[in-house]
């Protein structure tokens, strides 16, 4: 097994599992870290993480002083690995692990009237997931009032149009081929 290093809280440092092979593709300890100097303080907020594979965004969340995390990942190979990373870290009773696909998630999350703080979708790279998981978050508002969406994909995609009619784009950063942008959704009336 190959680890990734969490980079900041109380975990710092501490390592969490991720499949060997080409199963998945891991966001880098650079544009993690990035990534949560761009959105800032999480302490107490409750965190969505779409594709979630290994965790690491939950679990980096969870060590800076998220509320909670609820991941949601399609295999169930890569979920059972997230349980697990959790449960070494001792913080699986504030990771939830939903093992389905995001497009029966996120209604179901809707249907449970959740309301999640901070949104992070990293699916794989340019197979048109963001623009549908776009479409299923303006019509199931799984996110609270002054919600973050932070987006990881590849410089080869360009976010679709209907991102920009609901969300305010509020930062776009490149790290190589990842691209990272913060939107903040209009709330749902």
């Amino acid at each position: 097994m190959n680890q990734l290093r969490i980079t900041g809280g109380y975990l710092k440092g501490r390592k969490i599992a991720t499949l060997d092979g080409s199963v998945a593709r891991y966001t880098s300890s650079k544009v993690r870290e990035a990534a949560f100097n761009l959105i800032g303080d999480v302490k107490g907020k409750r965190v969505l993480d779409l594709y979630a594979g290994s965790g690491s965004f939950s679990i980096e969340a969870i060590s800076r002083g998220a509320k909670e995390a609820t991941c949601v990942e399609s295999s169930g190979e890569m979920a059972g690995l997230l349980r697990n990373n959790a449960a070494l870290l001792s913080i699986n009773k504030y990771c939830q692990v939903l093992c389905m696909d995001v497009r029966y998630a996120i209604p179901f999350l809707y249907g449970k009237r959740s309301g999640f703080d901070i949104i992070f979708m990293d699916p794989p790279y340019e197979k048109g997931y963001i623009e549908e998981t776009m479409r299923l978050l303006k019509a199931h508002a799984v996110y609270s009032r002054n919600a973050t969406i932070l987006l990881e994909y590849s410089k080869r995609e360009a976010l679709d149009p209907l991102c920009r009619e609901w969300c305010t784009d509020v930062a776009t950063r490149k790290y190589g081929d990842t691209v990272i942008t913060i939107l903040e959704p209009a709330i749902a009336t």
